[in-house]
């Protein structure tokens, strides 16, 4: 018995998971762009209030708990 390997399936599935690879990649970096609106003045006023909740000088909100 002669046993070949399918090629053709193997060709196109590895052609799929390359697309899909890349078009991730692609939204991803798409929605890194639209969403990364940080400057310099606004990551210094983040890094202040991070630096801020750790002292003490300031809690971190915590949402109380919805009563039915």
């Amino acid at each position: 018995m002669n046993e070949e390997f399918p090629v053709l399936p193997a060709v196109v599935g590895t052609c799929v998971a390359l697309y899909l690879g890349y078009e991730i990649n692609r939204r991803r970096n798409k929605l890194r762009k639209v969403f990364n609106v940080f400057d310099k003045q606004e990551s210094r006023i983040a890094d202040a209030l991070e630096s801020m909740v750790e002292s003490g000088q300031l809690r971190p909100h915590v949402p109380s708990p919805v009563h039915s």
